[in-house]
């Protein structure tokens, strides 16, 4: 698809980006729903230095990770501002209160982050629960990839797999806060403990 058929194939906003944040706007995709996450509506400094960056990061794991479960199908790119994937209908976890989740969702949250991760990805923003979708019938689904690394060559594993320790955090950040019941001896120890990569950080940051 071409910028210029866009406007003509969007059914509606889903988002409409504010600041420095991206439109995510419905469209038909060759007869499927795809949402298409788009930058050129942002301040011209970041639109032109910052969003090019942004978009062929998570265009690069998007691609690597196509055809995982879990992850919404990659449909293509449009341009440098822009692409198109999956479109999922679903509740961002950021939305559940305490007692709403049912026990399954857990390792199903649980294998969608090990198959990414078994691909070579890591998401680096999984912290953020609004990342993590519920489908009505019970998928889990991991979006916005603008932080993730694929592991590439041996710097890029490293750096991967360090991000994937913080990854691998979520669940129990999760547990905590709609289902503490189900939290374990493990889960407990890994919110008490930081990972290399978060002591690294609190360092440089002085804290």
């Amino acid at each position: 698809m071409k910028r210029r058929e866009l406007p003509a194939q969007t059914l509606r906003t889903i988002h409409a980006g504010r600041g420095f944040q991206s439109s995510v706007h419905l469209v038909d995709w060759n007869g499927s729903h795809a949402a298409v996450k788009d930058f050129s509506r942002l301040p011209p400094l970041f639109r032109l230095f910052i969003a090019p960056i942004l978009v062929k990061r998570e265009v690069k794991a998007l691609r690597h990770l196509d055809g995982t479960r879990g992850i919404p199908r990659f449909f293509g790119q449009i341009d440098r501002l822009a692409f198109a994937i999956e479109y999922i209908e679903g509740r961002p976890l950021d939305t559940f209160k305490i007692g709403e989740l049912a026990p399954e969702v857990f390792p199903r949250i649980a294998a969608a982050i090990e198959a990414m991760h078994a691909r070579g990805v890591a998401h680096g923003d999984l912290k953020r629960r609004s990342n993590l979708l519920l489908t009505p019938d019970g998928e889990v689904f991991l979006i916005d990839f603008a932080a993730a690394i694929v592991a590439r060559g041996p710097l890029s594993r490293k750096l991967m797999r360090a991000v994937a320790d913080v990854d691998e955090k979520s669940l129990p950040r999760l547990k905590k806060f709609v289902a503490p019941e189900l939290l374990t001896e493990e889960d407990q120890w890994k919110l008490e403990n930081p990972t290399k990569l978060e002591r690294w950080a609190r360092k440089l940051l002085g804290r």
